[in-house]
């Protein structure tokens, strides 16, 4: 599974509509409840544990994409 599709997933946005600068104030279901879905949902797909600086800050799709990268599970 892609990352743009667990953001698909979670928010019930088309995955056309995701990319790095879709940031949470324009997505209305992105609150903090869904923010952590969407924490869950990243940790259980990549098989990883994010920090709690990375959850934290994580505002953006580039940034839950650098947080992957990090970790050399994206190109």
């Amino acid at each position: 599974m892609t990352l743009e599709k667990v953001f698909t997933e979670v928010f019930a946005i088309p995955e056309t509509s995701v990319n790095d600068v879709l940031e949470l104030k324009q997505i209305a279901a992105w609150d903090s409840m869904n923010h952590m879905v969407l924490i869950s949902r990243i940790e259980a797909v990549f098989n990883i544990q994010l920090t709690g600086d990375e959850i934290a800050e994580m505002r953006t799709v580039g940034d839950a994409r650098a947080a992957l990268r990090s970790r050399n599970l994206l190109p």
